[in-house]
């Protein structure tokens, strides 16, 4: 293996061995998607405008908040978010916004002040970040002490001109203690509204997550109770969802998530199914009965397929093949309606059905299932049949391949078993 670069590892860090800030109800959610979402290269072309105003409409039923883009990359970016702040208020969304910029560059803080003034002095929160560690100034070739500096004075102007300042501390579960609080300090002090830890190689566990998190509450949180905490994950080890819900057990007040996980790398903590694993954790109580109607429009909005197997929103999340499990579901449906026995959640609190196919290993009870959904009446010939032809050619059936053998039998061309 070759030599990694050290970092520190916060799974190994001694500090407060039990909760220091009390869960808070109900967590929030910051979609990323429209930001941090787009640095990634998982969508080929970027959504058009018109398209980024309708997913923020029917994004707004399920989050709180969204990051809606980097002004300071171009001028047309800048106007864009311009125009999707007018849209979000004009519609009374519900929701707020917010804009990124590096926090040490002043280029990046002025469009975020412009736009503001082109709005009547709309209050859109700057969310502005910084590496602190001395490995990633040293890669950099920055001088610290002048990054620290700018970052006070970009502050200071952000709240000059009325404009709330989340700070995201890049890099933090790389960062050691005591880097990480310098830079903490020095926004504590000038009074952000929010402080943010960052996983942003997405290489922190469970551990790691509790441990960095009960270190702030305990040095900051007691200091600043007026200062809202935030929790932004990547997906680096696949443990951008369990991050998530540790945070939210130790007491953070917001999550960040994307849709279908895109952003830079693997991408980050998936917004469906965070906000099932909110539900089901009792950190929120949202209705998501319009969530899988919503990942379909914004996936076409997106053009990102949703994978077949993808938590909560998947086509195969709440589908079986299996002859054990629609026995279950037949039996389990014929006595009280509901459906749910081998899945996480009931299906349709999400807005999904199940779904039954009859393919190799499947029994009588996918067919009369299938059958059932397809209105056809079952006799025992027609089961057998489907299910003869379904181990023949080994393959998951399609409704017209049933639907054709099924007539066979109704036209008299096939002889009963």
């Amino acid at each position: 293996m070759s030599e990694r670069i050290p970092t520190y590892d916060w799974s190994n860090h001694e500090g407060p061995t039990s909760q220091v800030k009390a869960s808070v109800f109900p967590v929030e959610i910051d979609d990323e998607t429209l930001r941090d979402g787009l640095q990634g290269i998982q969508l080929e072309s970027h959504p058009s405008l018109e398209k980024k105003r309708i997913y923020l409409r029917l994004a707004s039923q399920f989050v709180d908040h969204a990051d809606i883009g980097f002004p300071g990359s171009e001028e047309l970016h800048k106007k864009e978010i311009a125009q999707l702040i007018s849209f979000v208020e004009a519609r009374n969304l519900g929701i707020s916004l917010s804009a990124a910029a590096r926090g040490a560059m002043k280029s990046d803080i002025e469009p975020i002040i412009d736009i503001s003034h082109g709005l009547d002095g709309y209050r859109l929160e700057a969310d502005i970040f910084l590496d602190s560690s001395s490995l990633r100034a040293k890669v950099e070739g920055w001088d610290r002490s002048e990054k620290f500096k700018q970052l006070r004075d970009n502050i200071s102007l952000l709240h000059k001109h009325n404009l709330p300042v989340m700070f995201v501390a890049e890099r933090a579960t790389s960062t050691s203690p005591e880097e990480l609080g310098e830079v903490f300090q020095i926004a504590a002090d000038l009074g952000v509204e929010r402080l943010c830890i960052a996983d942003t190689q997405g290489r922190a566990n469970h551990r790691a997550i509790q441990n960095i998190f009960r270190w702030s509450f305990s040095e900051f949180a007691q200091k600043f109770p007026d200062i809202k905490w935030d929790a932004h994950f990547h997906n680096g080890r696949g443990l951008g969802i369990s991050n998530c819900l540790i945070a939210s057990e130790e007491g953070v007040d917001r999550v960040h998530a994307t849709s279908f996980c895109i952003g830079e790398g693997p991408g980050n903590a998936d917004l469906a199914t965070l906000l099932i694993n909110l539900n089901l954790s009792g950190y929120r109580d949202k209705d998501l009965r319009e969530l899988n109607k919503f990942s379909r429009i914004a996936s076409e909005l997106l053009e990102f397929p949703i994978s077949s197997n993808a938590p909560v929103i998947g086509k195969s999340s709440f589908a079986t093949g299996s002859g054990v499990h629609a026995a279950a579901l037949h039996k389990e449906a014929s006595l009280n309606g509901e459906v749910g026995i081998y899945f996480p959640f009931p299906p349709g609190d999400v807005g999904a059905t199940p779904d039954v196919r009859v393919g190799p290993f499947s029994g009588a009870h996918n067919v009369y299932l299938v059958l059932k959904r397809l209105q056809i009446e079952p006799t025992e010939e027609i089961v057998q049949a489907i299910l003869a032809e379904a181990k023949e050619q080994r393959n998951l059936l399609i409704d017209e391949t049933i639907i054709g053998i099924t007539q066979q039998f109704l036209n008299g061309e096939k002889q009963k078993i």
